[in-house]
């Protein structure tokens, strides 16, 4: 860890006593400067610059107007002022497609290869995959209100994992990002429960090839995660069948909490306030805070 906040600094130096509104065509630097600056990435592929690259605005009126994104100075200066951006090297693209395809979904494959704007976290993974209309995917105004994330809350989960990829870091990190899915504003949740997906997908690749003594625990707590995320995508029905199937199982300790938290939470969102109830005394009281966010 202590590496990469040495080579950070030096690239924040760099990169501040450098033409700084320009943007950056090191893919691995732009990751390592979005961990240290709490910011997302913002990134598109290098054919698409050759040409004209407009992007929507709204200007000091609420209207719209259309600028180029790469030769306007003060466009510049703004997306340096919410993202970090990256140009992305053609040369790296058979590198960075080998962990996207037949990897991830059909959206999110489609977001990786074409020539829109792509929203990532400081590991390189996108935010906004979620197919939009190409006026709303060009939109820098609504990239910035929506995607323009400080990821202050999800460190040092990013870090760690930045640094060592395995199960428990991966863990980790699909975890928060859901935790965040709690709190997101409406129009991003699904994104960032799908990033969360990612994370939680890869901790189980990981899982199969760890010896840990309590794998049955972990691997009810993994199933146990897709309930909580029915619940995050406002499926109550859904996650209160999922949890029937628990109904003749045991539950292990470490999940004794969120399997509570899941019963209460679902009968809390349906409404069947004698069957909550019976729960609520096992929830944790900073879990009781979560529900009310879930709920409405």
């Amino acid at each position: 860890m202590k590496k990469i906040l040495l080579l950070t600094l030096l690239c924040v130096v760099t990169i501040n006593t450098s033409f700084s509104q320009e943007w950056l065509t090191s893919f691995e630097l732009a990751k390592r400067l979005a961990l240290s600056k709490n910011k997302m990435i913002l990134a598109v592929w290098e054919d698409a610059t050759y040409d004209s690259y407009p992007v929507a605005i709204r200007d000091s009126n609420g209207k719209f107007k259309v600028v180029e994104l790469f030769n306007n100075d003060s466009i510049k200066e703004l997306v340096w002022d919410y993202f970090v951006p990256v140009i992305i090297q053609e040369s790296s693209y058979d590198k960075l497609a080998k962990e996207v395809v037949g990897k991830r979904s059909l959206n999110y494959e489609e977001r990786f290869n074409d020539d829109n704007l792509k929203v990532m976290d400081p590991n390189g993974f996108i935010l906004n995959a979620s197919p939009q209309d190409y006026f709303m995917d060009q939109n820098l105004s609504f990239i910035i209100k929506n995607y323009a994330l400080n990821t202050s809350s999800l460190n040092p989960e990013l870090g760690i994992y930045f640094e060592d990829k395995n199960f428990s870091t991966a863990f980790r990190l699909g975890v928060k990002y859901q935790e965040a899915a709690i709190y997101a504003n409406q129009n991003i949740k699904k994104d960032i429960i799908n990033l969360s997906d990612i994370y939680l997908e890869e901790a189980r690749v990981f899982f199969e090839n760890t010896d840990l003594d309590n794998k049955d625990a972990l691997t009810q707590k993994l199933d146990l995660l897709i309930v909580k995320k029915e619940l995050l995508l406002g499926k109550p029905k859904k996650a209160r069948r999922l949890l029937k199937k628990y109904k003749d199982l045991k539950i292990h300790d470490i999940n004794a909490s969120l399997f509570a938290f899941l019963n209460y939470t679902t009968f809390t969102y349906l409404k069947k306030i004698d069957e909550a109830l019976l729960w609520r005394d096992q929830v944790q009281q900073i879990d009781l805070k979560k529900v009310q966010f879930i709920v409405n």
